[in-house]
């Protein structure tokens, strides 16, 4: 699904074309204020982060992957 827009998106973009050691610098930074609709990808085997902002964290559950 793609969202063309949305507060965050641009910063998520841009993350997508940055080599990885810039990705926390300036602009591609995630913010520390919630972007208002999440996107989660895992983080580790416990979390689940949100692509656009900081803020956005939640307990890993495997259910939430499956469509």
């Amino acid at each position: 699904m793609v969202k063309s827009s949305g507060r965050f998106r641009r910063r998520t973009r841009l993350r997508t074309l940055l080599p990885w050691f810039l990705i926390n610098l300036g602009a591609a930074a995630k913010p520390g204020r919630d972007c208002g609709d999440h996107e989660w990808y895992r983080f580790d085997t416990a979390v689940e982060h949100c692509y656009h902002c900081a803020v956005g964290q939640r307990p890993y559950d495997a259910a939430h992957f499956r469509d």
